[in-house]
C-alpha cells in the first residue's frame, strides 16, 4: 500500500478539562462534565454542531478540581490528547451533567490560548504522528530492539490470562494487528496504574522514552500475576482472569489491593452476620427465614442488586429487639414526685399513669395500654407522653403522622419493591433497641387518604391490644410482638378519628389552663427554661405574678402556653440586648464615671414615672441590680395590648349574656346582645347564624313567654305577653362569622331573661348548653370549652332556678 500523508488534526481546539482520570492515544474512556466550562462546551460543541471537527476536543489532564475555582482558569497542563466524542449522555440528576465517551487520537502540545470564557480554545501543535494506514513493517524496523522488548513482556503478560474469556483474546489479537508505537499507550491505559504515572507516559514525547517508561509497568503486573498464582493454586484458573484489566470485573484482585480487601471484608461481615443469627433471641419462625436468607447470600454474586437487599433486610433482623426490654421503675411515690415536677395539674392524666404503675406491680405481664390525649395544642400532650417514660424508666420514640397519608409509612413496603424499608413502627423499634418503649403518635387524628392506602386503617392492627402481640410489617414478612409498647397518641379533636380506631384508645380529656395555673405554670417552668435559653440569671431579671397574668389577659388568648413561652423569650431578649450594653458601657467606665452613676438604676417602677427602656439605654446598669418588668415596661418589649379586658364592659347593661363556642384550638367566648322595641312582636336575628340557632333563639322565646308570670318578666307596657307590641332583636358578634349549633340555647335564655327583668348578668360567668321546651338544659357531650375564665356547665339543671340565680343583679 502506498504512503498516505498523515492525518492532521485543527490547529484550534476547545480544551475539555478533567480531574478523574489521563486519557491517552488509542484508548477510550467516559469522563462526567458538571463544571460550568464543560458543561458550556459540551452544549456548544457537541450538541450544536454537524461537522466532524466540532466532535474533536482537546483533553487536559487538570491536576485540581476544576470545580474547586470557576471564576478564573486554572493552571494548564502543557500536553494533552486530542480526542473524538463518540457519545454524550446527559442528565439531571442530582445537578446537570454529561456523560461523555472519548477515544484519544494522538497527543498536542497548548502553544496559545486564545480565549478562556465561555470555555477555554488554544491554538495546538500535533506532536504524534496520526496514519489512516500506517505501515506496521517498517514501523516495527525503525524501533529495533527495544519494541521487540515491550512487545515479548507483553505478550507474556497476556498469555498468564484465561484465554477462553473474549476480552482477554481480542486483546491477544491487538498485540499482532496494532502499530508497535501505539502499544504503549493503549496497554498503559488497561493495566493498573495511577494517574501520575499515566501523566508521565502523556508527556513522553519520545517513542524511546515511552517504551522505556512503559516496560518496568509491565514487569511489575507480571510479577504480581506470578506472586498470585503461587498463592492460589487451587484457583488458578480464575486467578488468570486477574491481572489489572478494568473490564474484567468479576474476579479477584492481586493480593493487596483494595478489591482484594473489600472482598474479604464482604467475606467476614457474612460470617459475622452468620454467627449474629445462630446467637439471637429471636422466635424460632423468624429464625428460619434468616437462616435460609443467608443460605441465598451465600450463594448471590455481589454484583447482584439483590444481594444489597437481602443483607440489609437480614441484618434489620438481627437488629431488632425481639426479646431485649427495660425494667419498669414501679415506685408509685416517685413517679408521682416526678409527675408533679414536669407537669403542673393534669391530674386525670397523672392518676392513669399512676393507675397503670400500680396494676404492673400486681401483674407483670400486663399488656400496654392504648392511651389518647385529646386536647388543644400547647396543652403539654407530647411532653407528657416524654414524661411518662421517664417516669416509666422507659425508651422513649415520638411518630409525627401528620400528614401521612401512605399505609407503608406504618406497615412498610414489601421487598420486591425497589427502595423498599419497614415501616415506621418497625424502625422505631430498631432505634429505640427494646421491644417495650413508649411510642408517641402525634397528631392522629391529621392522617390522610390517597391512592396508597389508609394509615388509620393499618393503625388498627398496632393499636389493638388482641393483635398486636402478632403484628406483621410487609418489608419483614415475620410477625412481630407489640404488646409490650405502651402506645400514646395525640390529637387536637376526636371528630377526624375514624370510629373504628378511635373505639381501640382510651381517651383522656387534656383540657385547657385556666389563668391561675398559666401563672403557675409560667413560673415553675416558663420562665426558668427562657432565661437558661438566653443566657440570663434571676438576679439579672424579675418577671411578677401581676406581670405574667398582665401577659396572659392582655396579650394571648388561648388554651395552651405557646404563645406565653415566646412572649417571655420576647422579653428575654430584650433584658439581654440591656444587660449586654451595660455590661460594654461598665468596661468604659472609669472609677470616677462610676462613682458619679452610683445612684442610676435601670429599674421600672410603676409608681414611678413612665419611663420605657429604650429611654434609659444610655444609663449603666448596676450588676446587682435586677430590671424588673411591670407595666410600662411590658408595653414598651410587647407593644401596645392585643386584647382588651371587654367583658365588664359589655356586660353593664342588661340583655347581654356570654356563652361559650367550641372549637378545635381551645374555644373561645362569644357575646349575645338583645334590645326590645315597640312593635308588632317579631323576633329578628341577626350574625350569620345557622338554622340549629335560629330554633335556639324561638325555644328561649316561647320557653320565657311561657313562665314569663312566674318569674315576673314584663315588657314595655308591663304586659307578661313579652311579643305584645313588643319586637326583639338579638344579634351575636361578630357579624361576618358563621355561627350554628344547639348550644347557645341557655345564653340566649339568659340574655333575654336579663332584657326583660332589667337585671345584669355576671359578668365572670359563662355558659352553655342546649336547651328544651320544657326547660332544661341538656349536658354538653364530647365538646368541652376551654377560656381563660371561670365557666359553669349545667347538666340536667332545671331552668327556672338556674335563671334567677344568674341574673341576679
Amino acid at each position: 500500500m502506498s504512503s498516505v500523508s498523515p492525518i492532521q488534526i485543527p490547529s484550534r481546539l476547545p480544551l475539555l478539562l478533567t480531574h478523574e482520570s489521563v486519557l491517552l492515544p488509542g484508548s477510550t474512556m467516559r469522563t462526567s462534565v458538571d463544571t460550568a466550562r464543560n458543561l458550556q462546551l459540551v452544549r456548544s460543541r457537541l450538541l450544536k454542531g454537524t461537522s466532524l471537527q466540532s466532535t474533536i476536543l482537546g483533553v487536559i489532564p487538570n491536576t485540581p478540581d476544576p470545580a474547586s475555582d470557576t471564576q478564573d482558569l486554572p493552571p494548564l497542563h502543557r500536553i494533552g490528547t486530542a480526542a473524538l466524542a463518540v457519545q454524550v449522555v446527559g442528565s439531571n440528576w442530582p445537578k446537570p451533567h454529561y456523560t461523555l465517551l472519548i477515544t484519544g487520537l494522538c497527543r498536542f502540545q497548548i502553544v496559545q490560548v486564545l480565549k478562556e470564557k465561555p470555555y477555554p480554545v488554544a491554538e495546538v501543535e500535533q506532536l504524534d504522528r496520526l496514519e489512516e494506514f500506517p505501515n506496521i513493517c517498517k514501523t516495527r524496523e525503525e524501533l529495533g530492539e527495544l519494541s521487540e522488548q515491550f512487545y515479548r513482556y507483553a505478550v507474556q503478560l497476556v498469555e498468564m490470562l484465561d484465554m477462553s474469556v473474549p476480552a482477554v483474546a481480542k486483546l491477544r489479537r491487538l498485540l499482532d494487528n496494532l502499530p508497535r508505537e501505539a502499544l504503549p499507550d493503549i496497554l498503559t491505559s488497561i493495566i493498573r496504574t495511577s494517574n501520575k504515572e499515566k501523566l508521565q507516559i502523556l508527556d513522553a514525547v519520545s517513542l524511546e522514552d515511552r517504551f522505556k517508561m512503559t516496560i518496568p509497568l509491565l514487569v511489575r503486573q507480571i510479577e504480581g500475576l506470578k506472586l498470585l498464582q503461587k498463592t492460589r493454586k487451587p484457583k488458578q484458573d480464575d486467578d488468570k482472569r486477574v491481572i489489572a484489566i478494568r473490564p474484567i470485573r468479576r474476579i479477584p484482585h492481586i493480593p493487596g489491593t483494595l478489591e482484594d480487601e473489600e472482598e474479604e471484608e464482604d467475606n467476614d461481615d457474612i460470617v459475622m452476620l452468620e454467627k449474629k443469627i445462630r446467637t439471637s433471641s429471636m422466635p424460632e419462625q423468624a429464625h428460619k427465614v434468616c437462616v435460609k436468607e443467608i443460605k441465598r447470600l451465600k450463594k448471590m454474586p455481589q454484583s447482584m442488586p439483590e444481594y444489597a437487599l437481602t443483607r440489609n433486610y437480614l441484618e434489620l433482623m438481627v437488629e431488632l429487639p425481639w426479646n431485649k426490654s427495660t425494667t419498669d421503675r414501679l415506685d408509685i411515690r416517685a413517679a408521682r414526685i416526678l409527675l408533679d415536677n414536669d407537669h403542673y395539674a393534669m391530674e386525670k392524666l397523672k392518676r392513669r399513669v399512676l393507675e397503670y404503675l400500680a396494676v404492673r406491680q400486681l401483674k407483670n405481664n400486663l399488656k400496654g395500654p392504648i392511651l389518647c390525649f385529646v386536647g388543644p395544642p400547647g396543652v403539654g400532650k407530647t411532653s407528657v407522653g416524654r414524661s411518662v417514660a421517664k417516669t416509666l424508666g422507659r425508651e422513649f420514640h415520638r411518630i409525627a403522622l401528620g400528614g401521612v397519608c401512605d399505609q407503608s409509612d406504618i406497615r412498610g413496603h414489601r421487598r420486591t419493591y425497589v427502595g423498599s424499608m419497614p415501616g415506621r413502627i418497625i424502625n422505631g423499634l430498631k432505634t429505640v433497641g427494646v421491644n417495650n418503649p413508649v411510642f408517641l403518635l402525634d397528631e392522629v387524628d391529621k392522617l390522610g387518604k390517597s391512592l396508597q392506602g389508609d394509615p388509620a386503617a393499618a393503625l388498627l392492627e398496632v393499636l389493638d391490644p388482641e393483635q398486636n402481640h402478632n403484628f406483621t410489617d410487609h418489608y419483614l414478612n415475620v410477625a412481630f410482638d407489640l404488646s409490650q409498647v405502651l402506645f400514646i397518641a395525640t390529637a387536637n379533636t376526636t371528630a377526624t378519628i375514624p370510629p373504628a380506631l378511635l373505639d381501640r384508645m382510651e381517651i383522656i380529656q387534656v383540657p385547657g389552663y385556666t389563668q391561675e395555673e398559666k401563672i403557675e405554670i409560667a413560673h415553675r417552668h416558663l420562665i426558668p427554661k427562657q432565661l437558661e435559653q438566653h443566657g440570663l440569671t434571676p438576679q439579672q431579671i424579675q418577671i411578677p405574678q401581676h406581670t405574667t397574668l398582665a401577659i396572659i389577659t392582655r396579650y394571648t388568648r388561648e388554651a395552651g402556653v405557646r404563645s406565653l413561652d415566646r412572649k417571655f423569650g420576647a422579653i428575654c431578649r430584650a433584658v439581654a440586648v440591656k444587660v449586654a450594653e451595660g455590661q460594654h458601657k461598665e468596661a468604659k467606665l472609669d472609677r470616677s464615671d462610676v462613682a458619679d452613676g452610683e445612684g442610676c438604676k435601670e429599674h421600672v417602677l410603676e409608681d414611678a414615672k413612665p419611663e420605657s427602656i429604650s429611654d434609659t439605654a444610655d444609663l449603666a446598669l448596676p450588676p446587682e441590680m435586677p430590671i424588673l418588668i411591670d407595666s410600662h415596661a411590658l408595653k414598651d418589649i410587647l407593644g401596645p395590648p392585643l386584647y382588651e379586658l371587654e367583658v365588664s364592659e359589655r356586660l353593664s347593661q342588661p340583655g347581654v349574656a356570654i356563652g361559650l363556642a367550641w372549637t378545635p384550638l381551645g374555644g373561645k367566648i362569644m357575646f349575645v346582645e338583645a334590645s326590645r322595641m315597640d312593635g308588632e312582636g317579631q323576633l329578628t336575628l341577626t350574625g350569620q347564624l345557622g338554622d340549629v340557632m335560629k330554633e335556639s333563639a324561638h325555644l328561649a322565646i316561647s320557653w320565657l313567654r311561657s313562665n314569663a308570670k312566674k318569674y315576673h318578666l314584663t315588657n314595655a307596657f308591663g304586659s307578661f305577653d313579652l311579643l305584645d307590641n313588643t319586637d326583639i332583636h338579638l344579634h351575636f358578634p361578630a357579624g361576618a362569622v358563621t355561627k350554628d349549633g344547639p348550644s347557645a340555647g341557655v345564653t340566649i335564655v339568659t340574655c333575654l331573661a336579663s332584657l326583660f327583668s332589667g337585671r345584669l348578668v355576671r359578668s365572670d360567668v359563662a355558659m352553655t348548653g342546649e336547651i328544651t321546651l320544657r326547660g332544661l338544659v341538656l349536658p354538653v357531650a364530647q365538646k368541652p370549652c376551654f377560656v381563660v375564665m371561670k365557666t359553669i356547665i349545667l347538666e340536667h339543671t332545671e331552668l327556672p332556678v338556674w335563671v334567677e340565680l344568674k341574673t341576679k343583679s
